[in-house]
């Protein structure tokens, strides 16, 4: 997560009046309206209710403050990656509330910033949480061992293959909509991303386009590697895998780390390249 930093706190000249309060917890709501005014939901509990008005908004500023827009973007990435911030604002119970500041603090008692037991947002029909523009992914968050053409790393986790789309919440195509790389049998080939933090993960879901695995570029043997820190790996669990399309699994035990490599030992017969058009991760069993 490269917006939410340790100790991250994007505070204007906060009033810190003796009126002020601060909520602790998650984005639920935001609504933009074309005069420029944000409104903001978020899921109360009642050990810490808002003293503000009832209903989806209760609290809102406007975009003709300078720092406005930084607030806005802090705001957009913390509500699609799930993440627990702080909210500090004025206490109106008869109206809106207005937004003091804005916050998100590390070890400050209310739990670390991308905390794994936080659940990451799911996309798609079967839950994908590695969908390129959700829980923070941006395409800097996908790595390979290199790739051919304009079949970047990104491209699968873009939720579409070469001849359609197979995820509901995705974008547009990447290129071509799939990761493709020439085969080496001396350097080791694999697919990588880094959700920024650590989570959890239970399964995970490779697909291909029909041709491209009647022509045996799909891969065979993979390895599962996981770290924390992108330099030191290591192997989790080894599949191999069927010569179809699609293929679903659960891992025999799920996994909790920030960076997950899919290393690919070979392919099914092709003597030119390996191709992945989707990779989607799980944080359930499958």
């Amino acid at each position: 997560m490269k917006a939410l930093v340790v100790a991250l706190a994007l505070l204007p000249a906060v009033s810190q009046g003796a009126e002020s309060k601060e909520f602790v917890g998650k984005l639920n709501n935001l609504r933009i309206g074309k005069s420029g005014s944000i409104l903001l939901g978020v899921k109360q509990d009642e050990e810490n209710p808002l003293v503000c008005r009832e209903g989806d908004w209760p609290i809102g500023f406007h975009l003709d403050q300078a720092y406005a827009q930084n607030w806005l973007d802090f705001l957009m990435l913390a509500r699609s990656s799930n993440q627990t911030i702080r909210l500090g604002y004025l206490p109106d119970s008869s109206g809106l509330c207005e937004l003091e500041y804005v916050a998100a603090m590390q070890g400050d008692g209310f739990g670390d910033i991308g905390d794994e037991d936080d659940l990451l947002v799911e996309t798609g029909a079967l839950g994908n949480v590695a969908l390129i523009n959700s829980n923070g992914l941006t395409e800097e968050s996908y790595t390979a061992s290199g790739h051919y053409g304009s079949d970047v790393a990104a491209a699968a986790f873009d939720g579409h293959t070469f001849d359609e789309q197979i995820n509901d919440d995705a974008g547009e195509s990447i290129h071509r909509g799939l990761w493709l790389i020439k085969l080496d049998k001396d350097t080791p080939n694999w697919l990588q991303i880094d959700f920024g933090r650590k989570v959890k993960i239970a399964g995970m879901r490779v697909v291909l386009n029909q041709k491209s695995t009647d022509l045996g570029r799909g891969p065979r043997d993979v390895t599962l590697q996981v770290s924390n820190d992108g330099e030191s790996y290591a192997d989790h669990e080894s599949f191999r895998l069927s010569r179809v399309a699609d293929q679903t699994g659960s891992l025999a035990s799920p996994v909790s780390a920030r960076y997950f490599r899919l290393k690919v030992i070979n392919n099914h017969g092709d003597r030119t390249f390996i191709e992945i058009d989707e990779l989607e991760l799980f944080q359930k069993q499958q």
